[in-house]
């Protein structure tokens, strides 16, 4: 039912962009009515067509849909974010958190002893709904979906019925063998350059001719015409259906009825699809003009009325692609004109044609261009030094950070967090997992925090998940990979009305090897996990404190740790800056079309060998580099890293040792030989070839080499792979570069 609803939201979304295109080609063909051709009249409607049947279609920052994209940005700027899910309680919530943050007996609440937070019932595991499609989708949605499904079904199956009717009307028609008649149609073939034999069928029940079968074509003539026609006749109505054949129009005409199967409840595109039905015919009549000669455009109108007096003005039955309609006099009148009006030559698409389609088909078969947002206001901490709004760097579906106030605004749905600091529990940083579809958004967050006794406990929430089954596949998948000889517990606990689900993993001889809580709130999922040293009664504390936070709260969760901060935007640079303990240099570009990939905040232990204990929460900035084409990247990482860390000790080490230590395992250092050298008149120096982890390294990891220089109380490091070739230039122009400008910095 979620995936049916899921399809569903895709073809409203799909019918309501192609109906935006479909206003934008018929203003088109409005304003240029008389300058453009008749085959361009009918192309322009295959791009609505096109716009209806495709489910994926690339993003472009040109598309038309960037207009309308940026009219629903100011509607979610406008309004507060909140959960996709969560209702107006939600809201009140964070209200009433916002409230209580400055009542001084906040923090010290406690709940009465005699209150049972913990209700375990461990007879039964927690029973989890498989498939809980009321937390993703309204009842109206569903309703809707349903509503359209029969619909769809209905359509596509009376279209299959007639065609097989069709078909099968072929066993009670006669072939056509009158030796003149199949003349007359090979000559068409010939004038067409059709080779493939396409036979003529006869018979009396119906009274236009028309042609049909996608694989196998054949052309319908009624008995009458055939024998009551002249030449000229015959030649126009087989050239017609032949044009049809050459122009593709049996298949165009087939999706057609399948793009009105689909969004059969969007009136405007019947009216579209019965447009592009006329246009087409006016597209043929121009084609088969286009081969016979501007000559015969009188003679071939002529025919066309004298059939007209053959047919019955009552409505004719379902039809693929007839000479003629006698229902519709507007579009035989149109028809007529345009066959009056047909110039030798016009049905040729010019090079203005070709451009206009091509130009068309770049704004309206492409969608909005997905970006995260990258005018998020820097916090608080940072508002003193940033006046300009922050600028997205690079793009990522992952990111790290070491403040919960930045990561809430890259997430775009609300969550609860753990209030732990008042229990002695420190903020470590949070991951954020975006994965984008074009039906739904998955964002997974994990955040970490370290306790009293230096334990860790990683607290997660997602959206755009199927309910807690989702959750609770992702984390045993997780963690039985490599070890599915786990043994795994359920219990179902009861916190403060929540149904907690208890989650033990165990290793063959039944030890502890990890512990998960998961619940659900509205419509988001939650867990902790923690080892099992950690007391159940501090994770039931956790899941009882848990709230939406506030501002208090947001500045309050900062903490660097053994994350990899990412740089992202302006904003995230100038706050690493800030851990780093000084203003870097940030180049985007390198020459040889090396441009920045990433850039993060990390450890030194990724720099160089730890002097001592203490030395492990020194940190340095990393920026990645790697050529413009992305299909000559390499399989593990970039060319090029350019590090910068605030530590004049490695210098010195390399200068007085001749060689740098690198962290190799726990507290082992890899160290590498060094020379000096000089590189526009500056002392450098310069590793020996190595690989990343030493001897233990693989084969196919790349070889590197390292240049370290010194300014001031800075020391930099530039890492190649064997690949890059220009290494001194780069190094030459990393020197000549300054401090960054945050204010000109994009």
């Amino acid at each position: 039912m979620n995936m049916l609803c899921d399809i569903f939201l895709w073809v409203f979304d799909a019918t309501i962009g192609a109906s935006l295109v479909a206003f934008m080609v018929i203003a088109i063909k409005k304003f240029f009515h008389h300058r453009i051709s008749a085959r361009l009249h009918h192309a322009l409607w295959l791009i609505v067509l096109i716009r209806l049947l495709f489910p994926f279609l690339p993003d472009s920052p040109v598309s038309i849909f960037n207009i309308w994209q940026l009219g629903v940005d100011s509607i979610k700027n406008a309004v507060p974010p909140h959960s996709p899910v969560a209702n107006d309680a939600s809201q009140k919530e964070i209200e009433q958190n916002s409230k209580q943050t400055n009542s001084p007996q906040n923090d010290k609440t406690k709940q009465p002893e005699n209150q049972k937070l913990l209700d375990p019932s461990i007879s039964h595991p927690i029973k989890i709904d498989p498939d809980p499609i009321e937390d993703t989708h309204t009842l109206g949605v569903k309703i809707a979906a349903i509503v359209w499904l029969i619909g769809c079904i209905s359509l596509l199956g009376f279209m299959c019925a007639y065609l097989l009717r069709t078909r099968s009307r072929m066993s009670s028609l006669k072939v056509v063998t009158d030796p003149q008649v199949i003349s007359i149609l090979d000559d068409c073939r010939k004038r067409f350059g059709i080779t493939k034999p396409i036979p003529i069928f006869s018979g009396s029940d119906r009274k236009s001719p028309h042609i049909s079968g996608l694989i196998h074509p054949w052309i319908y003539c009624p008995e009458e015409i055939c024998k009551e026609s002249n030449t000229s006749a015959l030649t126009h109505v087989f050239s017609h259906e032949l044009a049809h054949y050459k122009r593709k129009d049996i298949a165009w005409n087939l999706l057609g009825l399948l793009a009105l199967a689909i969004h059969w409840m969007n009136p405007f595109i019947w009216m579209c699809v019965k447009q592009m039905k006329s246009d087409r015919e006016l597209a043929c009549d121009a084609y088969v003009l286009n081969v016979l000669g501007e000559d015969e455009s009188v003679p071939y109108g002529m025919t066309i009325i004298q059939f007209l007096q053959r047919f019955s003005t009552k409505r004719q039955p379902l039809h693929l692609l007839p000479f003629t309609e006698a229902n519709n006099k507007n579009q035989l009148i149109r028809r007529i004109q345009m066959i009056k009006s047909f110039k030798a030559g016009s049905y040729k698409l010019s090079v203005a044609a070709v451009l206009c389609v091509a130009l068309m088909s770049s704004v309206t078969l492409t969608n909005a261009a997905v970006k995260v947002e990258s005018t998020v206001k820097p916090v608080a901490s940072d508002q003193a030094n940033t006046e300009q709004e922050a600028r997205l760097l690079f793009d990522s579906d992952e990111r790290t950070y070491d403040r919960l106030s930045k990561g809430m605004q890259t997430t775009g749905f609300a969550f609860k967090v753990p209030d732990v600091l008042a229990m002695d529990y420190e903020f470590r940083g949070m991951y954020i997992d975006q994965r984008k579809l074009r039906t739904n958004k998955e964002t997974h967050v994990q955040i970490e925090f370290r306790g009293p006794s230096s334990n860790d406990v990683s607290f997660s929430a997602s959206s755009g998940l199927h309910g807690l089954e989702a959750a609770y596949k992702i984390i045993v998948d997780e963690q039985i990979k490599g070890d599915e000889e786990q043994k795994i517990q359920e219990q179902n606990l009861n916190v403060q009305g929540l149904d907690v689900m208890k989650v033990t993993f165990l290793s063959p001889k039944n030890h502890i090897n990890y512990v998960y809580y998961l619940w659900q709130d509205n419509g988001i999922q939650y867990n902790i996990g923690s080892f099992a040293s950690d007391p159940q009664e501090d994770i039931v504390k956790m899941i009882s404190n848990v709230k939406y936070p506030d501002q208090t709260m947001k500045e309050r969760y900062v903490g660097y740790s053994s994350y990899v901060m990412g740089l992202h935007d302006t904003e995230d640079v100038q706050h690493g800056s800030k851990a780093i303990g000084f203003t870097p240099k940030f180049p985007l570009e390198l020459p040889g079309q090396f441009k920045a990939t990433a850039a993060d905040i990390s450890s030194k232990v990724n720099f160089s060998m730890p002097a001592n204990e203490e030395d492990y929460k020194t940190l340095f900035l990393g920026i990645n580099y790697d050529v413009a084409e992305k299909n000559k990247r390499l399989k593990w990482e970039d060319r090029i890293s350019f590090d910068q860390i605030k530590d004049t000790k490695i210098y010195e080490d390399m200068k007085k040792n001749g060689n740098v230590a690198f962290h190799y395992a726990m507290d082992e250092a890899y160290k590498v030989k060094v020379n000096m050298l000089k590189i526009a008149g500056n002392e450098v120096f310069k590793t020996e070839k190595y690989k990343r982890f030493g001897e233990s390294s693989k084969a196919e990891d790349p070889t590197l080499i390292s240049y370290f220089w010194r300014e001031n109380d800075v020391c930099f490091k530039v890492t190649f792979t064997d690949e890059v070739s220009n290494e001194e230039e780069i190094v030459s122009y990393l020197m000549s570069q300054k401090a960054v400008d945050f204010q000109n910095l994009k």
